[in-house]
C-alpha cells in the first residue's frame, strides 16, 4: 500500500490550500471537493481513510454531507474530522458527533496536532486493511482446507455410500454440525453440473431459489436447537435447463455415543411433476367451484324468472274464471295473461336456442328481407316501453344503407330487441338512440349492416364487460338486483350475430358514462339493390295506458310488499275481493317503512326485490318491534329458503305461483291467532 487517500472538503480556496500546505506527504493522495454533492461524488469513487470536512458550506453544509455519507454501506466506517473556525458551542460540537463526526478541528489550527490526528486514522486504516487482506488470506486457505477436507471425506464417503447413496435417483448429502456440507452423492453432480469445489462449504446455496434461503435457514436454526430433524419444500435450478425445479428437502440429525451432535444427513427428491398434478387438480377445482357456483346462481335466478310469470299467469286464470270480477277487471287479467305467457315463451326460447348454438345445431336458413321494414318493426315494438319509461327512443339512419339484404329477419330482430331492450331496462333518464348504418366490404371484411346503440344508463366497466356476453351470468346476480333477467339473452345474441357473418360487443364506458353496443350482420351479394337514407314514415306507436286498481276499503289491513306490478295486481285484486284493504310496496325499503307506520294486520313480503331484499326487511321489522303476521312470497321454492325465511322472523311461507285459496286461507289464521280479527268468513 503505497498511498492512502484523504478527502478534502471546504468551498473556499484558501481552506483547501491550508490544508493541502500541512498534509502534503509522500504517502498521501490528497483528494479535493469544492461542495457537499461533490464530496458524495468522492466517496462513490475512492476508498478514503479520512475525511477532512469544512462545516459551513453553502447549499449543503458538512452535517448535512456527513449524514448522507455515514448512510451509505460503502462510506459509513470512514472517518470525519470537522474543520471549522466559528460556532465552538457543545451544543453545535454535539451536533457534529451525532451526525458522525470522530474530532474537531478548529481555524487556525496547530498544523502539528492536525498531522497527528490525520496520521493516527491513517495508521489505523492501514492496520485495519492489513487485518482485512490477512483475513481474506485466511479465509482463502480455510476454504482451500475445506475443499481438501471434502475431497478426503468424499473418498471415505464413497467407499460408505456409493452401493446405496449412488443408487438413490435423489440428492443426498451430508454436512457438519455448523451446517457447511462436506458431502454430495453423484445424483447432485449430475443435477447441478457443479464440481467439488463449487459445491464445497455454502456453495450449495446458489443452486437454491432465493426466495427458499429464508425458509431453509430457519428451519435448519430450529432443528438444531431442538436437535431433530425438518423437512421443507424448496426450489433448486437445474443445470442443462436452468429451471428452477421443486423438491422435498427432508433433514435429520447424527449424533455419536454420547448422544452429541455431531453433523447431518439429508435427501432432495424431485417433486415438480406432483406439484404441477397439484396445481392443475386445484386450478380443476376452482374452476368447478366457479362453475358450480354460477349454475347455482343462474337456477336460481331461472327459477325466479319463470316462477314469476307463472304465478301471475295462474293468478289472474282464477280472476278470470270467477263471477265477482267486473269485465274490466278481466280484460286487465287476459293481457297479463298473456303478456307473462310472452316472457315465458321467451326464456324458454332462449335457453333452446343457446343449447342448440353450443351443439352446432342451430339451423339459421337465409332469404331476401327488406332493412326498412325490419327496423321499422323494431322500433315499434320497443317504443312502447321506452315510452312508459318516458325515454327519448329514436332511429337514425347513418348514410345510406341497403333496402334489402339476404340474412335471417327473425334472428337479426331478436338480437336486437335484446339489446334495445336491455338498453331501455337499465335506462332510467335520457335516450336511447338505435343508429343503421352500412359498412363496405375490405380485405379483411365483407359488407356489413352496422347497427349501434347508446344509451344514457349506468355504463359498464372492463371488468363487467368480461363476463358480459357469457351465458349465466349478469352484471347484478345478487338477490337485491333491480332488474330480472337470465342472463342468456347477450350470449345467446353474440352467438346468433357470429352466425350470421357479424359480432356484438361493448365499448367501455366506466360508471354513468352510458352504453354503446354495436352489432354488425353480414349483408350477402348487394349487385342491383337500391340504397336509401330514410326509413320512411314513422310507425303509430299507439298511446300506453296503465290500468288503475280499485281496491275495497273494509276488512282486514294487509300491506303487499311486491316489486312486480303483475303480482300487485293480482294478489291485491284477489284480497280485494274477499274484503281486504290492500296497500302496496314496490320494495323492502318502503315496505319497512310503511309497515312501522301505518298499522297494518299482517304483511306479505315478496323476498327478492331492489334497495332492501326480502329477507333483510323482515329481519329488520322483527328489529324495530313489529309484532304483526309476516307472510313471506317467493318464486325460490327451495327447503333452505324456508328454512331462512322463518329464522329472520316471518310467521310463514308461501311459494310462488300463489294458491290464492291457500293464501288466503293462511292469512285468516294467522290474522285470528294474532287478535287482529274478530271474525273472518273464508269462502
Amino acid at each position: 500500500m503505497d498511498t492512502v487517500d484523504i478527502l478534502l472538503v471546504d468551498d473556499r480556496a484558501d481552506g483547501i490550500v491550508a490544508l493541502e500546505a500541512i498534509l502534503t506527504e509522500p504517502e498521501y493522495n490528497l483528494v479535493v471537493a469544492r461542495s457537499g454533492p461533490e464530496a458524495l461524488g468522492k466517496v462513490l469513487t475512492h476508498d478514503f481513510a479520512l475525511i477532512l470536512m469544512d462545516v459551513q458550506m453553502p447549499d449543503m453544509d458538512g452535517f448535512e454531507t456527513a449524514t448522507l455519507i455515514k448512510r451509505r454501506e460503502k462510506s459509513r466506517d470512514i472517518p470525519i474530522i470537522f474543520v471549522t473556525a466559528i460556532n465552538k458551542t457543545e451544543h453545535y460540537i454535539s451536533e457534529g458527533y451525532t451526525v458522525g463526526a470522530v474530532d474537531y478541528v478548529f481555524k487556525p489550527f496547530d498544523a502539528h496536532i492536525l498531522k497527528s490526528k490525520v496520521a493516527i486514522f491513517v495508521d489505523l486504516y492501514k492496520k485495519n486493511r492489513l487485518l482485512l487482506e490477512q483475513s481474506n488470506t485466511l479465509r482463502e486457505i480455510d476454504r482451500r482446507e475445506r475443499v481438501r477436507a471434502l475431497t478426503e471425506l468424499e473418498i471415505e464417503g464413497l467407499r460408505r455410500y456409493r452401493n446405496l447413496a449412488d443408487a438413490i435417483p435423489q440428492i443426498v448429502f451430508r454436512c457438519a454440525q455448523t451446517g457447511v456440507i462436506d458431502y454430495f452423492n453423484q445424483f447432485w453432480y449430475l443435477y447441478t453440473a457443479r464440481t467439488v469445489e463449487e459445491s464445497a462449504g455454502f456453495g450449495w446455496r446458489e443452486m437454491v431459489h432465493p426466495k427458499n434461503l429464508s425458509e431453509i435457514d430457519a428451519k435448519w436454526v430450529e432443528a438444531e436447537n431442538d436437535r431433530t430433524g425438518f423437512s421443507c419444500e424448496c426450489r433448486l435450478r437445474h443445470a442443462s435447463s436452468g429451471e428452477y425445479r421443486w423438491h422435498l428437502l427432508r433433514v435429520v440429525p447424527e449424533f455419536n455415543d454420547l448422544a452429541e451432535l455431531t453433523g447431518w444427513i439429508g435427501t432432495a427428491a424431485d417433486i415438480q411433476d406432483q406439484k404441477k398434478i397439484q396445481e392443475e387438480l386445484m386450478l380443476a377445482k376452482k374452476l368447478a367451484d366457479v362453475a358450480s357456483e354460477t349454475k347455482s346462481r343462474f337456477l336460481a335466478n331461472m327459477s325466479h324468472e319463470i316462477r314469476t310469470p307463472l304465478a301471475v299467469i295462474l293468478g289472474f286464470s282464477e280472476i278470470l274464471s270467477s263471477p265477482r270480477f267486473k269485465p274490466s277487471e278481466k280484460i286487465e287479467a287476459s293481457a297479463a295473461v298473456q303478456r307473462n305467457g310472452q316472457h315465458l315463451l321467451k326464456i324458454i326460447d332462449e335457453i333452446l336456442d343457446l343449447s342448440k348454438v353450443e351443439a352446432g345445431k342451430l339451423d339459421i336458413e337465409q332469404s331476401e328481407i327488406s332493412v326498412v321494414d325490419l327496423v321499422n318493426t323494431v322500433k315499434t315494438s320497443m317504443a312502447i316501453s321506452a315510452k312508459q319509461k318516458g325515454l327519448d327512443y329514436r332511429v337514425v339512419v347513418g348514410g345510406a344503407i341497403p333496402t334489402r339484404i339476404l340474412s335471417n329477419s327473425s334472428r337479426i330482430q331478436q338480437i336486437l330487441v335484446n339489446i334495445v331492450g336491455n338498453a331501455i331496462k337499465f335506462t332510467s333518464e335520457g335516450h336511447v338512440i338505435l343508429t343503421v348504418s352500412f359498412r363496405s366490404k375490405t380485405e379483411d371484411t365483407p359488407n356489413l349492416l352496422h347497427f349501434s346503440i347508446k344509451d344514457t344508463g349506468p355504463g359498464l366497466t372492463a371488468a363487467q364487460i368480461r363476463n358480459l356476453f357469457r351465458p349465466f351470468t349478469q352484471v347484478d346476480s345478487s338477490i337485491t338486483r333491480k332488474f330480472g333477467g337470465t342472463g342468456l339473452g347477450l350470449a345467446l345474441s353474440k352467438k346468433l350475430a357470429r352466425a350470421l357473418g357479424g359480432d356484438v360487443w361493448v365499448d367501455e364506458s366506466g360508471p354513468d358514462g352510458g352504453c354503446n353496443f354495436e352489432f354488425t350482420v353480414e349483408t350477402g351479394p348487394l349487385d342491383g339493390v337500391e340504397f336509401v337514407s330514410k326509413l320512411g314514415l314513422p310507425m303509430d306507436h299507439g298511446e300506453f295506458q296503465i290500468s288503475k286498481m280499485e281496491s275495497a276499503l273494509r276488512g282486514l289491513k294487509v300491506l303487499l310488499v311486491e316489486d312486480s306490478i303483475d303480482n300487485q295486481l293480482m294478489v291485491s285484486r284477489v284480497l280485494s275481493s274477499q274484503g281486504a284493504q290492500v296497500n302496496l310496496a314496490s320494495n323492502g325499503r318502503e315496505g319497512v317503512d310503511m309497515a312501522l307506520n301505518d298499522g297494518y294486520d299482517i304483511v306479505l313480503m315478496d323476498l327478492q326485490m331492489p334497495e332492501l331484499d326480502g329477507l333483510g326487511a323482515i329481519s329488520e321489522l322483527r328489529q324495530h318491534g313489529f309484532k304483526k303476521p309476516i307472510i313471506a312470497l317467493t318464486a325460490h321454492g327451495m327447503a333452505k329458503d324456508r328454512d331462512r325465511c322463518l329464522s329472520v322472523g316471518s310467521d310463514d311461507y308461501v311459494t310462488k305461483p300463489v294458491d290464492t285459496s291457500n293464501l288466503i286461507r293462511r292469512i285468516c289464521r294467522l290474522a285470528i291467532d294474532s287478535n287482529a280479527l274478530e271474525q273472518t268468513t273464508l269462502t
